[in-house]
This record gives structure tokens, sequence and C-alpha cells, in this order.
């Protein structure tokens, strides 16, 4: 991927191409080329401007309407229609070679569009008779998750205990929120998952599928939770 300075972060994939040449008057032409990446929401937006010394002579939206290479300097109109045609194809061919780059750094870093999380509960029984559920969510990306509990329909955020969304090693993230309930009542509460990688929210319950997941978590992300002593 030829794009001269590339810079990668969660959600924009930015290249700046600047060819200058310096005469006499030491004049400057320079191309910056933008894409954004949108997970979830489409095709990346591509976007290409060029500058003769500090004044925009072209511009190139891959959102726009009818997407083209339009002058953005009087001088600039003076250019005939086959032109543009040519320079928009440019335009389109830079747009998909920075997709395949982003495409490749994203392999890189194991970071595709919308993963969505795997979410189980688990159920754990203190000393005292009291029932903690647990709402599990791992290997998710982009990071932003909301993780609700309700009993009865009715939210219990401020008695639920929320952990901070923690990177997973791999690109990926995890998060987990847990709730205290009486013994012989897991049936009232249900948990809900937003997420952009899913298709619609998802609503868990302790159950069936609780427990056959809680029987397959590993003592190894129980102790990646678990809070250091001291």
């Amino acid at each position: 991927c030829r794009m001269g300075v590339v810079v990668l972060l969660p959600l924009l994939l930015s290249g700046t191409l600047v060819p200058t040449e310096t005469w006499a008057s030491s004049h400057s032409l320079r191309y910056m080329e933008t894409l954004e990446s949108r997970p979830g929401r489409g095709e990346s937006r591509f976007i290409s401007v060029g500058y003769v010394d500090d004044t925009q002579f072209m511009r190139f939206d891959s959102d726009a309407k009818n997407p083209r290479q339009e002058p953005r300097a009087p001088w600039m109109g003076l250019e005939g229609p086959e032109y543009w045609e040519q320079n928009t194809r440019i335009s389109e061919n830079s747009a998909q070679n920075h997709r395949m780059c982003l495409n490749t750094l994203r392999g890189y870093y194991n970071q595709s569009e919308g993963d969505p999380p795997k979410t189980h509960v688990t159920h754990h029984t203190s000393s005292e008779g009291d029932v903690t559920l647990r709402c599990w969510a791992l290997d998710f990306y982009p990071k932003e998750i909301t993780l609700t509990w309700q009993r009865d329909g009715e939210d219990q955020t401020q008695d639920m205990e929320l952990v901070e969304t923690r990177p997973a090693g791999d690109g990926n993230f995890q998060k987990w929120a847990a709730v205290v309930v009486s013994a012989g009542e897991e049936q009232r509460y249900t948990c809900h998952v937003h997420h952009e990688g899913l298709p619609e929210p998802l609503t868990l319950r302790w159950g069936k599928e609780g427990m056959r997941a809680q029987s397959l978590l590993s003592e190894k992300q129980e102790a990646f939770w678990r809070p250091s002593a001291g």
C-alpha cells in the first residue's frame, strides 16, 4: 500500500501524498487523501483534496450524490469534461487502493467491522446464600458496548457492578456486568446487550444456556477478571 504517510486510528485511515515541485518562486503542489472507516454503516468514505500553495483547487468526496472530482478554484473551471472524467477515475482508483490497505491493516490488528460479542450469563452462590449473576460480553469490536441488568423490566443500573471495557489482547474487547439477587429470583432478571456488531440488541437470562456457558468458561478468563490482592 503506497499512501505516503499512513496513520491508523480506531475509525480513521489517513494518507497524505505530498509531491512537491519547487520553482524559483517556491510554489508547492499537495494532495491530501483521507479514508474514514464506518463499521456497520456501509462503505468507507474517501475524500481527496488538492492544493497549490494554500489554495484548494480540486476535491473528490465519495459521499457526494454524484461522486466526481470537482474544481475548487476559478482557473480550474477552464478544464474540459475529459479532464474531470479522467481525474475522477484516478480518485476512484485511489479510493479502492485505500480501502484495500485498510482491510490489510485490519487483518494485521485482527479488527474487523463490527465483531459481535460472545455473550453468556454465569451464576455464583455466596456463602451467605446470595446469588451473583454476571453477564459476559467477550471478543467484540469496536469497544463501545452497553450492558444493562433489568428486574421485571426495570433497569438495575444503580445496583449492578460494571467493569470498564478491557482489551482482550488480540485487538478485541471484553466486559461484564454483575448484579446480586436473592436465591430463587434469578428468572426475574435479564441482561440487555447493545453493540453495533449485533443485528439487534440481545436479551439474556440465566438458565440452561447460561449453565452450559458457565461450564465452558475457562480458568484463564476467570483469572483475567479477578481483582489482584492488595
